[in-house]
């Protein structure tokens, strides 16, 4: 009698060990079991790259920037304070303007240059042996713009939050007033602007800008690298 009760007790044993077993293997597939599971470590969340953040379909954005340039005169160093104006037309295309105004600073060899000259000529007024230097600086810029942007995602900061972002190529061509003339520039760049909400975005933005400078009797070609920080606002 105690056989037949132990191989009973085996056999419902089995039956409910396989029963388990089951539901352990199709546990990917068992909502209830995912959900209880879920629960145990509510604050392990995922999330999905979905659309655009904010839809800029035929939608003005003013963007305030601040600039400095790299290059250029080697006696003069210049930064920028300007507004861009875009209006975009798909989520992936835009076209604008750009204004800058600039202000200029000697660099210490500029500033050396110049107090060498100042010496030489106080020394011997009639004929000194040393002559101001030629210096060419940016006044400011006028630009037409097209922007591209073709790619969208967003980074995860943990507690911090999510942070949603966008990648453009641009290409502008205007006009660069210089200190003795003004003259065509042509620029080219990349950049990132990262969304605050659904009307704020941050930028960040580099571009080359190539222009032809008349110096005495000769005219160089220029090659310039900007990099500005923008914060725009959606209409």
């Amino acid at each position: 009698m105690r056989s037949v009760t132990l191989i009973t007790a085996l056999f419902l044993s089995s039956i409910a060990f396989a029963q388990v077993e089951q539901e352990l293997d199709s546990f990917g597939g068992n909502e209830a079991l995912y959900m209880k599971a879920k629960a145990l470590n509510p604050e392990v969340e995922s999330e999905v790259v979905q659309n655009r953040f904010s839809d800029r379909t035929n939608r003005f954005e003013f963007a305030p920037e601040f600039s400095g340039v790299f290059g250029g005169d080697s006696y003069n160093r210049t930064t920028n304070a300007g507004l861009n104006v875009h209006y975009h037309i798909t989520p992936k295309w835009s076209v604008g303007a750009k204004y800058n105004y600039s202000f200029n600073n000697l660099t210490p060899e500029g500033k050396n240059m110049v107090a060498r000259a100042s010496a030489a000529a106080e020394a011997n007024p009639k004929d000194p042996n040393y002559l101001f230097p030629q210096v060419i600086y940016q006044k400011s810029e006028m630009l037409g713009l097209i922007n591209w942007y073709p790619i969208v995602g967003k980074l995860s900061f943990g507690s911090w939050g999510v942070a949603h972002f966008d990648t453009y190529l641009m290409g502008g061509y205007g006009t660069l007033e210089l200190s003795n003339a003004s003259v065509p520039v042509m620029t080219a760049g990349v950049g990132i602007g990262f969304w605050m909400n659904q009307n704020l975005t941050t930028r960040f933005e580099y571009r080359a800008q190539q222009y032809k400078a008349e110096y005495y009797s000769r005219n160089e070609d220029i090659l310039t690298g900007v990099a500005s920080v923008q914060m725009g606002w959606m209409l």
